[in-house]
């Protein structure tokens, strides 16, 4: 009898494709998003001083303390900061104006349109008396045309006008929250009130209901298909709960290698920024494999909540959570092979973060190209054994070779193993036209994992260069690393941009499967460049030479360079 290599008898599914060849990463978007929401300007306000003025250089106060007007919903103790370290000293009667502008300041940092004024009066008993001056939004006007989502809209603005004071951190959340509905945009912009300290909020809307994008790369693995497209639309606002729902198919050029259908459709509920939603992926594999009926169907049914903790445009937390239905078979013409059912509940957190200047567009930055950026998520999946999920193959893999029993894809894979998911994305700008990147991600997993969950380096994940999966198992460790030359920003939307790249890419993966061991880790390592060009915010192309700089897994020889192209286009139908 010939004896097989260990991993080949662990690994006993022929041609699986990779979670990401099934579900794709979203589209990138033609351009990121550019313009700030509101910004607040934190750097020491200082208005006219007339106690700085020469007649009054002799004139000194021996400060005790600051008593502030009160103003409901501002704590006069937060600016406790702007006078507390002067008590007991003797000043200048100018200190009055500094402790005025440094109290401004700190009202302003914190998010409120507000005034510190000097009233007349006798400091007699080194008391100063300020008042503050805070601005109250009345009401808040509509411009232009919100469709079925105009109750979800008045919801979210009506935050606004309901405070006693107008507080900008406060607003952002909710303009967010506006700006986050579905194929909708709304700016906000104040002017002055009928009275002293009133405030009039204007919302100018502008809606794009159907949203269309498509993209052509050729990513993919000789065996499933080099050359693959996808076309999705997206339609919002079709039950006015801030809903978006998505079809979208994907194929390779040879239609009979893979083809992917998805439906999707979320919605908000409640005036906070809580989403519920669902979608349903079918893809159906046919790897040409030296001329083998091989064939491969997933299922894969999702439902998720998601809430925004906080919410600001120089940062961001959402929690989410959900359930994951996953059905896999692979056969060999009309002989089911592998049989996979996995049932995976999880938990999810994101989070964002970006240099607040770049918001203020200060030293020519700005939020679509921030001198600083970092953003994260955290995953844990946990699978059930109830559900419909597939049982273990018990010890040495025997129950899944009884008569009738159709195997896992992994032997030793156990459906209701725990894992832990993380990625990352940082960007450092030293200068305006140069940045700096790295895109770590790495995954741990209790127990051998069925093939849908695994880790996988390649064209989709980390390793340009390489097929999807070159490297794949339980566990891993990948990283990609960039420095880009340039601003990917067009000037308008009728002008390029292009940006120059070089990269290398890593990853590490380890499998818990015991004909794994003494093979740990399998390593893949790629080096390249390229460029990125938009255009508008109506298309972008990328374009890299990746190179492989080992054979990666159980290759046998290590690839060629390969030229990868991605093109991804989009356009709507808006209305104003």
């Amino acid at each position: 009898m010939a004896a097989c290599p260990l991993p080949a008898i662990a690994q006993t599914t022929p041609q699986v494709p990779t979670r990401e060849e099934i579900q794709q990463p979203s589209l990138p978007p033609a351009v990121p998003p550019g313009e700030r929401i509101v910004a607040a300007d934190d750097s020491i306000e200082r208005a006219p001083c007339p106690l700085a003025n020469p007649e009054y250089a002799s004139t000194r106060i021996t400060l005790r303390g600051v008593h502030f007007s009160s103003v409901e919903g501002i704590d006069p103790a937060m600016l406790d900061a702007s006078w507390s370290d002067r008590v007991g000293q003797s000043w200048p009667i100018s200190v009055v104006c500094d402790i005025r502008d440094h109290a401004a300041t700190i009202l302003r940092a914190k998010g409120y349109l507000a005034a510190v004024r000097v009233p007349p009066q006798t400091i007699a008993d080194g008391i100063v008396q300020l008042d503050i001056l805070a601005a109250r939004m009345t009401r808040i006007e509509v411009r232009g045309d919100a469709g079925s989502n105009e109750r979800l809209l008045q919801r979210y603005l009506s935050r606004l006008d309901d405070q006693p004071v107008f507080n900008i951190i406060d607003a952002e959340r909710y303009l967010l929250l506006a700006r986050d509905i579905p194929g909708m945009d709304a700016r906000l912009t104040l002017r002055p009130g009928a009275n002293p300290g009133e405030v009039v909020g204007e919302v100018r809307v502008a809606r794009t209901p159907v949203m269309f994008d498509a993209n052509i790369q050729n990513f993919g693995s000789r065996d499933v298909g080099r050359l693959g497209g996808v076309a999705r639309v997206r339609v919002a606002g079709l039950t006015g709960m801030g809903d978006l729902t998505t079809a979208s198919i994907y194929s390779t050029a040879d239609f009979k290698e893979q083809q992917v259908v998805q439906l999707a459709h979320e919605f908000r509920v409640g005036g906070d920024g809580l989403r519920l939603g669902g979608s349903y992926t079918y893809a159906w594999t046919r790897p040409d494999v030296a001329g083998l009926p091989i064939k491969s169907n997933t299922q894969i049914a999702s439902l998720f909540a998601s809430y925004p903790v906080a919410l600001a445009q120089a940062h961001r937390l959402t929690l989410s959570g959900g359930l994951d239905l996953i059905d896999q078979d692979i056969g060999f013409g009309g002989v089911p092979l592998n049989r996979d059912r996995l049932r995976v509940f999880n938990l999810r957190a994101d989070a964002a973060w970006i240099d607040p200047a770049a918001i203020a567009g200060r030293d020519g930055y700005s939020p679509a190209e921030p001198r600083w950026s970092f953003a994260s998520s955290i995953e844990a999946r946990q699978g059930v054994d109830f559900l419909g999920a597939s049982d273990d193959c018990g010890p040495g893999g025997a129950a899944c070779f009884l008569p009738g029993a159709v195997p896992l894809t992994r032997i030793e894979g156990k459906p209701d193993a725990f894992l832990l998911r993380a990625n990352a994305l940082a960007e450092w700008r030293p200068v305006k036209q140069f940045t700096l990147s790295a895109a770590p991600r790495a995954q741990w997993a209790s127990d051998p994992l069925l093939a849908y969950e695994e880790f996988s380096g390649g064209n989709f994940t980390v390793g340009r260069g390489f097929d999807p999966g070159t490297v794949i198992g339980d566990g891993g460790v990948a990283v990609a690393l960039e420095a880009r030359v340039g601003s990917f920003v067009p000037a308008n939307i009728k002008s390029f941009a292009l940006q120059p790249f070089a990269f290398f890419d890593a990853a590490w993966v380890w499998n818990k499967d015991s004909a794994f061991n003494g093979l740990n880790p399998q390593k893949l390592y790629s080096a390249g460049g390229g460029v990125r060009v938009a255009y508008g915010n109506a298309a972008r192309l990328d374009m890299t030479l990746a190179v492989p700089l080992n054979r990666a897994g159980f290759l046998t020889q290590r690839p060629d360079p390969r030229l990868l192209v991605s093109l991804t286009t989009q356009f709507g139908i808006g209305r104003r």
